[in-house]
């Protein structure tokens, strides 16, 4: 299937923190997609940065 949304090597630092390291992911068209994990884990800052 295709993608229709890709991303590679997404890296996010917040202060000299890094937040997300290296996030690459590729949507397939007509699909459903979950971003799940624990408190914290960045989820949200993936989210906003998408």
């Amino acid at each position: 299937m295709p993608s229709v949304f890709s991303v590679k090597n997404l890296s996010v630092r917040l202060s000299k923190k890094e937040i997300l390291h290296s996030i690459s992911l590729d949507i397939a068209e007509k699909s459903c997609t979950a971003i799940i994990g624990p408190n914290g884990a960045g989820k949200t800052t993936l989210l906003k940065c998408l």
